[in-house]
C-alpha cells in the first residue's frame, strides 16, 4: 500500500511477477544477447513468430503499467504536493545562505587589516625578543670569559682555581648550547681561548688525578673528581681510566705470554728454529728467571690497577659537590651498574683467564706452558701473595674493601688449566714410584731403596706446596689417591691361605712375605703421619681416609696370624681346668704348672719366629700397627687369663698359691716375649688385683679397693670358689663348659652377665644348707651384683 493511496490490484501485480515468461527480465544478471541466442535455440517457432511474441508481452507490461499508475492516481498527486512545498522551503533557505554569506564577508573585511598589522607587531617583538636573548646570553658569556681569564695566574701560567675554571668553562658551555651564537665576531674572538682553555684544564685533571691515584692522595684524587664533575665529564673520566687500566693489563699479558717477545728479552735469537725454545742448563735457568721476573712484573700491575680503581672509588663514594650536594658516585653509576673496583676486577681477572688458558694450550703454549706447569706451586704463591697485598692495601675501617676473601678462589682459578696439569703430573709421578714399590704381583717384595724412593716423592710432592693451605690440601688429596693406589696393590701382593693360621713351628715364606709387606706399609704410614702436625689445615684430614686404607690392609695381611697366636693361647690357658688346684699337698708349689709353661713356651716362639720378625719390632717407643697388634695379644693373654683363673673350683691354700705362681711366671712371659707389662694399663692392674683377692678373706671383699680395680664378674666367679659344691657356678647350671661360657661372655655386655650370675646365685642359694661361712658369701656376692 502507498501512502495515502489505495491498495492495488494484488492480481495485476501478482501475475506478472508469477508468469515464468517474465522471470528471466527480473533477474540483476539478465543479458539480452544470451536472452536471444537461447531463446532462438530453444524455441520450435521462426524468429518472427518469437518477435510477435515479445510485442505482446512488452504490450502487457505497458498496459499493467498503465492500470498500476491509474490506480494509485490519489498517491501520486499527494506526493508531487510535496515536492512543490520541499522546492519552496530550498529556496527560502538558498536566500537565507546568501544573506550569512554576505555578512561573513563584510565581517572579513574589517577585520584582516588590524590582523596583519597584529602579526607584523608580533613578529617584531619576536625578533626583538631573540635579539634581547642573544644579547643577554653573549654578555653573559663575556662576563664569564673576563672571569676565566681572572683565574689565570699571569706568573706560573697556571690556575688559581682548577675547578672553578672548569665551572666556568662548563657554564660558557652550557650558554653556546642554550642560545645560537655562531657567527658574531665577539664570540669568534674567545674561541681559540676556550677550546685551549678547556684542553688545558682538562689535562691537568688528568694529571692531578693521576698523581693523586700514585700517591693514594685523597684530596688530590677528590680535587681531580671536582673538575671532571664541573666539566660535566665525571663518567666520562671513570669509564676512560678503567679502559686504561684494562687495556694496559691486557696489552701486558699478551707481551709477557708471547714466547718470541720473552724470548727477545731474555737475550735468545728467537728468529731461529733452535731460540724459540730454551734448551737445557743455563739457557733454561735464563728463560725461566726471566719469565718469572715478568711474571711478577705482571701481578703488581695488577695490584697497582686494584688499588687505583678502589682508592678512586673510596673517594666518588664519599665526596660531593659542594653546590649540588651530588653524591659523586651516584653520578657516575647507574642504580645496575657495578662498582668500579667490582668491574675492573671483573675486566683484569677475564683478561688473565683467557691469557693464561691460552698459554696453558699444548700448540701455543710451548716453554710457558710447561714452565708454569711444572712450577705452578710458585705461580699459585704469587697469585697468593698478589691477592693477600690487595686485600692488606685496602684494608681501611669503615670503608668497603677492594675485594673479599671469597674472591681469592676467582684469581686462584684464572691459573686452572696449570693447576689441573701439575696435580695430573704430581699424581703420575706418585703413581710410577708406588706402582714400582707395590706393583700389585706375587713377585718378591719392593727393595728397601724404592720403598724409600717413593716415601720421598710423597714427601717432596708436600713439601713443594706447604706454604699454601689450598695448595696443600690439593695436594693431600693427590696424595691420597697414591696412597689408595697403594693399598689396593698391596692387598694383591698379600699371601693368603691357610698356612697365615699355623703358628706352632717356624714362620713360613707367605707369613714372612706379609710380615715384611706390612712393615714396609707401617713405614709409609709412620713416615707420612710424621708430616700431618707440620701441614696447614685442611690438608691433614684429606689424608685421613688413605692412611687409614693403608693401616686396614698392613693390618689385614698379619691378623690371622695374630689371632691365631692369640687363639693357640687360650687353648693353653684353658687346660688350667684340668690341673688340680684342690690338692691341699705341698707338690707343684716350686715350679709352675704344665700349662703355664706350655703357654710361656708358646709366647716366646711367638717373639722368635713372628714379632721378631717386623721392622720395627713392636715396641711402646715405636707406635705401630704391629705394636698396637702386640699390645692387644697381651692384654687379651691376661685378661682371658684372669676370667678362667676366676672360674677354677675348687681351689684349696695350695691350690692359690700354684695360681699365684703361674701368674709370676704369666707375667714374666707376657712381659719379656710381647710386651712391656707396664704399659699393659688395666689388664696387667686386674692381674695383680686378682693375685691379691685370692688371699683375701670373705670378710674382707667388700671394703677391698680390689672390688673396684676387678671386674664384678671375676670377683664373683672367684667367690663361687669359697662356696660349697652345691652352689653351682653359673655356667655349670647351664652345663657350659668354660670355653663355651667365655665365648658367652665375650658375646655379652657386663650387666648382662651380671644378671646371668645374679639369677644362678638366686637360684641356687635357696637351695643349699647354709653355715654361717656360707651364709657370709652369699651375702657378699649378693651385694657385688646389686652395687654393680
Amino acid at each position: 500500500m502507498g501512502k495515502g493511496g489505495e491498495p492495488s490490484d494484488p492480481t495485476a501485480a501478482g501475475g506478472l511477477q508469477d508468469d515464468a515468461a517474465y522471470t528471466p527480465f527480473l533477474q540483476d544478471s539478465f543479458d539480452a544477447t544470451e536472452f536471444a541466442s537461447n531463446a532462438l535455440a530453444g524455441s520450435h517457432t521462426t524468429a518472427q513468430a518469437q518477435t510477435r511474441m515479445l510485442q505482446d508481452r512488452i504490450q502487457g507490461l505497458q498496459l499493467s503499467l498503465r492500470e498500476e499508475v491509474l490506480h494509485r492516481r490519489p498517491e501520486v498527486l499527494q506526493q508531487a504536493a510535496q515536492l512543490r512545498d520541499t522546492e519552496t522551503a530550498m529556496q527560502s533557505i538558498s536566500l537565507a545562505v546568501e544573506t550569512v554569506q554576505s555578512a561573513l564577508q563584510r565581517a572579513k573585511a574589517l577585520i584582516m587589516e588590524p590582523y596583519g598589522q597584529l602579526q607584523l607587531k608580533t613578529q617584531q617583538l619576536r625578533n626583538l625578543h631573540s635579539t634581547v636573548e642573544i644579547l643577554r646570553h653573549v654578555i653573559q658569556r663575556l662576563k664569564l670569559v673576563a672571569k676565566l681569564k681572572l683565574q689565570i695566574d699571569t706568573k706560573s701560567g697556571g690556575y688559581q682555581d682548577l675547578a672553578k675554571a672548569a665551572k666556568l668553562l662548563a657554564d660558557i658551555d652550557t650558554i653556546g648550547s642554550e642560545a645560537d651564537l655562531a657567527g658574531l665576531d665577539v664570540i669568534e674572538a674567545d674561541s681559540e681561548f676556550l677550546h685551549s682553555t678547556w684542553r688545558d684544564v682538562q689535562g691537568q685533571a688528568e694529571a692531578a688525578l693521576q698523581r693523586g691515584i700514585e700517591t693514594l692522595s685523597q684530596a688530590e684524587v677528590g680535587s681531580a673528581l671536582q673538575v671532571y664533575f664541573n666539566l660535566a665529564l665525571l663518567r666520562k673520566a671513570v669509564s676512560e681510566l678503567l679502559d686504561h687500566h684494562t687495556r694496559q693489563f691486557g696489552s701486558s699479558i699478551k707481551d709477557i705470554l708471547d714466547p718470541k717477545k720473552l724470548s727477545a728479552g731474555a737475550g735468545s735469537p728467537a728468529s731461529t728454529p733452535e731460540g724459540s725454545r730454551p734448551g737445557h742448563g743455563h739457557a733454561t735457568t735464563k728463560w725461566q728467571e726471566h719469565l718469572w721476573q715478568k711474571l711478577g712484573v705482571l701481578m703488581e700491575k695488577l695490584r697497582v690497577s686494584i688499588v687505583a680503581v678502589w682508592h678512586m672509588q673510596r673517594v666518588l663514594a664519599k665526596k660531593r659537590d659542594p653546590l649540588t650536594h651530588v653524591l659523586f658516585i651516584d653520578e657516575c653509576l647507574d642504580k645496575t651498574s657495578p662498582l668500579p673496583s667490582e668491574h675492573i676486577w671483573t675486566s683484569l681477572t677475564t683478561l688473565l683467564t683467557e691469557g693464561l688458558a691460552a698459554a696453558a694450550a699444548p700448540v701455543k703454549g710451548g716453554f710457558i706452558r710447561e714452565a708454569l706447569t711444572t712450577h705452578y706451586p710458585r705461580l699459585a704463591a704469587l697469585l697468593e701473595e698478589t691477592f693477600r697485598r690487595i686485600v692488606q692495601d685496602t684494608d681501611v675501617k669503615g670503608v668497603m674493601p677492594a675485594v673479599t676473601a671469597e674472591q681469592q678462589a676467582e684469581l686462584i682459578d684464572t691459573a686452572a688449566p696449570f693447576q689441573n696439569a701439575y696435580l695430573g703430573a704430581s699424581l703420575t709421578r706418585m703413581s710410577e714410584v708406588v706402582t714400582a714399590a707395590f706393583p700389585g704381583t706375587s713377585r718378591t717384595l719392593t727393595s728397601s731403596a724404592e720403598l724409600q724412593k717413593c716415601i720421598a716423592r710423597m714427601h717432596d710432592e708436600v713439601r713443594v706446596v706447604a706454604d699454601s693451605p689450598r695448595l696443600s690440601a690439593l695436594t693431600a688429596r693427590t696424595v691420597g689417591k697414591s696412597l689408595q693406589l697403594m693399598a689396593e696393590k698391596a692387598e694383591y701382593m698379600t699371601f693368603a691361605g691357610p698356612e697365615m693360621r699355623q703358628v706352632g713351628g717356624p714362620s713360613s715364606s707367605g707369613q714372612q712375605r706379609n710380615m715384611r709387606l706390612c712393615s714396609q706399609l707401617q713405614e709409609v704410614h709412620r713416615s707420612l703421619l710424621t708430616l700431618l702436625p707440620r701441614m696447614q689445615p685442611p690438608a691433614p684430614a684429606a689424608l685421613m681416609a688413605p692412611l687409614q686404607a693403608v693401616q686396614a690392609v698392613a693390618i689385614e695381611a698379619v691378623m690371622p696370624m695374630f689371632k691365631a697366636m692369640v687363639e693357640a693361647a687360650e687353648e693353653i690357658i684353658l687346660r688350667l681346668h684340668s690341673e688340680g688346684f684342690a690338692d691341699e699337698g705341698q707338690q707343684g708349689m716350686t715350679q709352675a704348672s704344665a700349662y703355664m709353661q706350655a703357654l710361656t713356651t708358646h709366647l716366646t716362639h711367638c717373639r722368635a719366629e713372628y714379632l721378631s720378625q717386623f721392622h720395627p719390632a713392636p715396641s711402646p717407643q715405636v707406635p705401630s700397627f704391629v705394636s698396637a697388634l702386640t699390645e692387644r695379644m697381651a692384654c687379651r693373654v691376661l685378661v682371658f687369663f684372669v676370667r678362667h683363673a676366676s672360674l677354677v673350683r675348687p681351689l684349696s691354700n695350695n691350690g692359690k698359691l700354684r695360681l699365684a705362681k703361674d701368674m709370676g711366671e704369666l707375667e714374666a712371659g707376657v712381659g719379656q716375649s710381647v710386651y712391656p707389662l707396664d704399659h699393659l694399663g688395666l689388664p696387667f692392674n686386674m692381674l695383680r688385683a686378682f693375685r691379691r683377692l685370692l688371699f683375701l678373706d670373705t670378710a674382707e671383699v667388700m671394703g677391698s679397693p680390689l672390688v673396684r680395680e676387678l671386674p664384678a664378674s671375676v670377683v664373683l666367679h672367684h667367690l663361687y670358689s669359697r662356696a660349697p659344691a652345691e652352689l653351682q657356678s653359673p655356667h655349670v647350671r647351664q652345663s657350659f663348659t668354660p670355653a663355651q661360657y667365655s665365648l658367652w661372655l665375650d658375646q655379652h655386655s657386663m650387666s648382662e652377665a651380671l644378671k646371668f650370675i645374679k639369677g644362678a646365685l638366686s637360684a641356687t642359694a635357696a637351695k643349699v644348707d647354709q653355715d654361717d661361712a656360707c651364709k657370709e658369701l652369699v651375702g657378699v656376692m649378693t651385694q657385688i651384683c646389686s652395687k654393680s
